[in-house]
């Protein structure tokens, strides 16, 4: 009887422990719980004051949270979504529901909710492949209204393409968290003139959104073509003839002549739409033609060359992708050459590196010069058969073309103009078809098996 109190007593005594240890729990949650999402606002930058130098237009997204968040985001697909994390955070929003529908930009409908105790996540669907290409934190402004301002999450989306979308995702696996930005007065005046569109919610217009008691309807950027989306780059052009061979052919004549091949056999295979940097003998900035290729959403970028070399006895093909390390002393040499042609445009005004001052962008370049070396690969391994084949094999420079920072880039090198051997075969079109047919069924069999 004794013993039956005693473990009846133990089990009460257990019980009590119990719900104290989880009562105690539960105001340290609710104490932890400090932060929270007071507001969420949409705008429309363009390139003259969207950190992203190189988007024509972005969707900006500006969360409100009450404190200042650990926040991380990353992003879906079947649907597109792009998804904000921040710990112990709630919604105070009381007079506007958790999800809702929408039209603006990409953006579809968004909702709210708690995955864990303490994870606050906000969902933004999208109609499209729209990833980041710019992300950073504001603190709170100075306001005379009064609701207390919150500290800003500020993120711009554009749709660059299935692989740029790829590539954003599998680049925020690695790095989800984003960083709190410092008092920045350039960013804060730059998010304060967007011309916001505050979301509302408005009963009788079924959630639409409302500025200035008007419905607010913003087109989205033409729709992507379904195919594969190929940027060729001949190098070179107009006033810079590139490498003179021995017979004196120009460089520009040849990379010409191979960029309109190739772009007839990724034509003509039915899953590519190939485009041109240049469609004549005119001379295009190096970042102009990252530029283009963005403009095109492409999802690579193949530049075509055709190089000189201080020994003449250099020849055979060469696939170049991107790296701040050359692998050799002459991939320097032929990148500093190159990178050199954008002299003879005249010195450029603007700022040196335009993805040096986004961290975002420079995480997404290190994820496309992974993607880069699949591509190098699988060229090479084409191209075994030909004259020179893949001895050469895959280098590395950093070579200033291929810096866009979310389209696997890659620079072929044909042939040296500075061989006699090399020259020779350059100069026929048999070869350039051979050649340019073999990287065309290389860069079908990449896109078929990478990044999907």
């Amino acid at each position: 009887m004794k013993k039956g109190t005693n473990r009846v007593l133990h089990t009460i005594s257990a019980m009590i422990f119990g719900c104290i240890a989880l009562f105690i729990s539960s105001i340290e949650v609710q104490a932890e719980t400090q932060n929270s999402y007071i507001d969420f606002r949409f705008g429309q930058v363009s390139e003259s004051n969207s950190q992203n130098n190189f988007a024509n237009s972005a969707t900006r997204i500006v969360v409100e949270t009450s404190h200042i968040p650990e926040a991380r985001l990353s992003l879906l697909d079947s649907p597109y979504r792009l998804v904000i994390d921040t710990t112990n955070s709630s919604w105070n929003m009381p007079n506007f529901p958790k999800s809702g529908k929408l039209s603006y930009g990409p953006i579809t409908s968004w909702r709210y909710g708690n995955p864990t105790a303490n994870t606050g996540r906000l969902v933004f669907e999208l109609s499209e492949p729209a990833a980041p290409v710019a992300a950073f934190m504001l603190p709170p402004k100075q306001s005379d209204s009064a609701r207390k301002p919150g500290y800003r999450i500020v993120i711009d989306i554009s749709n660059r393409g299935k692989t740029a979308f790829a590539l954003a995702r599998s680049a925020l696996k690695k790095t989800p968290y984003l960083a709190t930005s410092k008092l920045d007065s350039a960013l804060n005046e730059q998010a304060d003139n967007t011309n916001f569109l505050k979301v509302e919610k408005k009963p009788e217009q079924n959630n639409n959104l409302q500025t200035g008691g008007k419905v607010v309807e913003l087109k989205s950027p033409e729709m992507r073509p379904k195919r594969w989306v190929v940027t060729i780059d001949a190098g070179h052009g107009g006033k810079d003839p590139g490498a003179i061979g021995f017979s004196g052919t120009k460089e520009k004549e040849i990379t010409f002549k191979a960029s309109q091949r190739l772009a007839y056999h990724l034509n003509k295979s039915g899953r590519v739409i190939a485009r041109l940097t240049r469609e004549d003998d005119s001379f295009i900035k190096l970042r102009d033609r990252i530029a283009i290729a963005r403009q095109h959403q492409a999802d690579l970028f193949v530049s075509l060359h055709a190089d000189a070399a201080p020994n003449a006895k250099a020849n055979g093909i060469s696939v170049f992708s991107l790296s701040d390390t050359a692998s050799d002393k002459e991939a320097a040499l032929i990148a500093e050459r190159e990178n050199k042609a954008d002299l003879l445009g005249g010195p450029d005004l603007s700022i040196e590196d335009p993805l040096a001052a986004n961290a975002l962008l420079s995480m997404f370049q290190r994820e496309s010069m992974n993607e880069s070396t699949y591509i190098a690969k699988s060229i090479l391994n084409q191209v075994r058969s030909l004259p020179g084949g893949d001895k050469r094999g895959h280098r590395f420079a950093g070579f200033a073309v291929l810096k866009s920072p979310d389209i696997p880039s890659v620079l072929v090198e044909m042939g040296f103009l500075t061989n006699k051997k090399d020259e020779a075969n350059l100069k026929k079109d048999s070869y350039i078809d051979d050649l340019t047919k073999k990287i065309a069924d290389a860069i079908i069999a990449y896109l078929n098996a990478s990044l999907r």
